[in-house]
């Protein structure tokens, strides 16, 4: 046979339509000649013979392909194959075909072009199928997931409403997951009773099910729930009509049913069931409930990382805790009690209610009685369906229908959390496990915020001052005790070093790093110290810190006010004294009153008795004369000042020296520096040991400068070393040498005595050992 005879064949009337696939003619006047029984199905009933194809419900992008296909089938004569998209009005709004048509040419008896021949294959559920897996593949979350499904599913089979709802592991309670459109049912996290209507097909709903509601509702027990069960008869009072219903197991176990609910009379037919079986429904649902249960735990974690972040404060924790349960779960009433086992009472701690259901401030209930009192002392998790039945239950917020009451963990029970709805059997056991893991957590938080606050409490009634600080000594925290003591606000104490506020003991001067070297102690012992206040002055006080544990770093110190212990010690001191005065005032008062007496009886000589007298009134005074002098001079008093020229000073101090000593000192003097107050032998005396200190502590090529400053607000006597060529030297007080302790016995003599002269003594190495005296300058000098 040659290849360009054309090929006729003769098949009987019916056999096409025994075909699975597809097959249409079309006449070259874009009509449509045969279709069989498959391709009519497919298309729908507008597919009939005498049809023109083109004027078939095709989507726009479908109708040019098609145009352009039988273009070049017509030109070319070839076969080709392409997709197409047909509405299927008849079917409901939105619901496509998506069909993949082959076609060829069809030529008559002489060969001549007549027509194409169609072959026609549907491939919707097959792009549905990858679409949804497609949207599996990318979710990240549970509502985008199930609106991508749903989206889906009312292109392959048009519905009103679609619903995902969740069974608890009991079958006690359901949970709106999504719905399409959104419902009036709120979609916050909580649980509600299973509906009857719903408990009652949960054994027998093992496969995809289509249902028309009135036949379902005409027979029982489905016709008693429409009688006498609410939630049914608004289910019905709603006007669904046919609903189709796909269950999702999990591990063997009813996890979700996916419900498809239509308004319209037209019934969710067989084909309708079979496409929700073919379509990967299960595991779109199962990916959503995975992502509802990886949302919940994100927002435990978020809710438990929000409590760490207010530890600080138990308010706040308590806050975060109930507004988050509150928002996320849509109950009317949220709380947490605080249990007082001393007083028996439970305290209301913080709550999150519903306009016009919150308790009153303050609001307290007696453990003996009430839910809170039972779980309170049981430590037992209480779910109550219906507070009207219950005996324990104590009345508080108004419209309370359920309550559910947990123990936050600990031993003893210090913390409760109280929920409360106006429906009855609001709390299913699922949430009540949910809860309960985020209480684990939260209690170890709650305990923690009690303890700082009841740490925060004591220190702040402690009368002793407490400084923490860090390693290093710069202070972080005190409490109020220390702000008092020294005079200082915490803001001016916080990150201030330690060591700048000690001082040694005494009215000498401190050694040198005498407070570094308590700051730098690991554990140091009670001690004497001083403490130096914002006025300036010394105040003494028993100090003692350690080390924190290497977890917290850092360290801890307490100061103890010694100024009322040593006031104490005065005044029982000075109780000797006036005991030892009274004594040594008693023998000669009562020696006068007898030699008086004995004048009194006469034959004496008067004078010679008044004398002796005289002589023991003078011996007793002499005593309080003592006394009222020590109570009236100060310890530490300032020295009788004059005026003194630094000038003459140095002048005198350079004289004084032996003439092999002369040569090595340098006299530098300051004609216009004032003169200074000061008591003259008390300055001297600085002045000649400082010097006398220099000569023994120079190098052998160092020179020694005495130098009057009259260039700073307080004029200066330095003394100063310097090299051969007047640079200042490298010779320095070395730690620990002999020089510097003897240095250092003299320093507290000079410091205590330029102080008494409202002066000072400075000490400077950084560029080279100075040693200056400095003082106040004579007003009008």
């Amino acid at each position: 046979m040659d290849e360009d005879t054309p090929l006729t064949l003769r098949l009987r009337a019916g056999a096409l339509d025994d075909l699975p696939l597809g097959v249409l003619r079309l006449g070259l006047d874009g009509r449509i000649r045969y279709v069989n029984r498959a391709a009519a199905r497919l298309a729908g009933p507008e597919m009939q013979p005498g049809a023109t194809l083109r004027a078939m419900p095709f989507e726009a992008e479908s109708v040019a392909r098609l145009d352009d296909e039988i273009r070049r089938r017509h030109r070319a004569q070839r076969a080709s194959a392409y997709p197409l998209a047909l509405n299927r009005p008849d079917r409901g709004p939105g619901v496509r075909v998506h069909l993949q048509v082959v076609g060829l040419p069809e030529y008559d008896a002489e060969g001549r072009l007549a027509g194409s021949l169609g072959f026609i294959e549907d491939r919707t559920l097959e792009l549905a199928a990858l679409a949804i897996h497609e949207a599996i593949g990318a979710a990240d979350d549970c509502e985008q997931l199930l609106d991508s499904l749903a989206g889906q599913l009312d292109e392959v089979m048009h519905f009103d409403a679609m619903l995902v709802s969740m069974i608890s592991e009991d079958r006690s309670a359901v949970r709106l997951l999504h719905s399409r459109p959104a419902m009036a049912v709120s979609h916050a996290w909580g649980w509600w009773p299973m509906p009857e209507m719903v408990r009652a097909d949960l054994d027998e709903l093992d496969g995809t099910r289509v249902d028309t509601v009135a036949e379902l509702f005409a027979r029982e027990p489905y016709a008693g729930l429409a009688r006498h069960d609410v939630a049914t008869r608004d289910f019905i009072d709603a006007g669904w009509r046919h609903m189709l219903r796909r269950p999702v197991f999990r591990d063997g176990a009813l996890a979700a049913i996916l419900t498809l609910l239509r308004r319209e009379d037209r019934p969710f037919d067989d084909d309708d069931a079979e496409r929700a079986t073919q379509l990967p429904i299960v595991e779109a649902v199962n990916v959503a409930l995975a992502l509802d249960r990886q949302r919940a735990l994100e927002f435990e974690l978020e809710l438990i990382g929000s409590m760490g972040q207010a530890a600080g404060n138990l308010s706040d924790v308590a806050c975060v805790l109930v507004d988050g349960l509150r928002r996320t779960r849509g109950w009317d009433h949220v709380s947490l009690f605080r249990v007082d086992h001393d007083e028996r009472v439970a305290s209301l701690v913080h709550q999150s209610a519903a306009p016009g259901s919150e308790l009153p401030d303050g609001y307290r209930q007696a453990l003996a009685s009430g839910v809170l009192g039972e779980v309170a002392l049981s430590g037992r998790a209480l779910r109550l369906g219906d507070v009207r039945t219950s005996a324990c239950y104590t009345a508080g917020v108004a419209g309370t229908v359920s309550e559910m009451c947990l123990p936050v963990p600990g031993q003893p029970v210090r913390w409760l959390l109280n929920l409360e709805s106006s429906k009855s059997n609001a709390f299913a056991a699922a949430e009540q496990a949910s809860i309960e893991r985020t209480l684990k957590v939260a209690g170890l938080i709650l305990d923690r915020s009690w303890a700082l606050e009841f740490n925060t409490a004591l220190l702040d009634a402690v009368a002793d001052a407490v400084i923490q600080t860090t390693a290093r000594g710069e202070i972080q925290a005190v409490n109020p005790a220390c702000e008092a003591l020294t005079g200082l606000p915490r803001e001016a104490l916080l990150g201030r070093q330690f060591a700048e506020l000690l001082s040694a003991p005494g009215h000498e001067a401190d050694p040198p790093g005498y407070a570094e070297r308590l700051v730098e102690m690991p554990r140091l012992l009670s001690s004497e110290v001083e403490l130096r206040a914002r006025d300036g002055t010394q105040v003494p006080v028993l100090l003692s810190g350690a080390s924190l544990p290497p977890q917290i770093g850092g360290k801890v110190y307490v100061a103890s006010d010694l100024r009322f212990r040593r006031e104490a010690q005065r005044m029982d001191s000075l109780r000797h004294v006036y005991s030892q005065v009274a004594n040594e005032i008693r023998v000669p008062l009562s020696l006068a009153s007898t030699y008086l007496r004995g004048h009194t009886g006469g034959g004496d000589n008067g004078t010679d008795v008044l004398d002796k007298a005289l002589r023991q009134l003078l011996r007793a005074d002499l005593s309080l004369e003592r006394v009222a002098r020590l109570a009236s001079t100060p310890e530490d008093g300032e020295l009788p000042l004059r005026v003194v020229s630094l000038d003459q000073l140095a002048a005198q101090l350079h004289d004084d020296l032996p003439r092999r000593q002369q040569k090595t000192v340098d006299l530098l003097p300051d004609p216009l520096a004032p003169p200074v107050l000061a008591a003259p032998p008390e300055l001297a005396f600085c002045a000649s040991s400082l010097l006398a200190f220099l000569l023994r502590m120079r190098a052998q090529d160092d020179r020694i400068r005495i130098r009057v400053d009259g260039g700073h607000a307080l004029p200066r006597l330095c003394f100063e070393l310097a090299d051969e060529r007047g640079d200042p030297s490298p010779t320095r007080l070395e730690p620990r040498s002999d020089e510097e302790r003897e240095f250092a016995l003299a320093e507290g003599v000079l410091r205590t005595l330029m102080r008494r002269m409202r002066g000072q003594l400075v000490v400077q190495q950084h560029l080279g050992l100075s040693l200056a005296l400095r003082l106040s300058a004579a007003e009008g000098g």
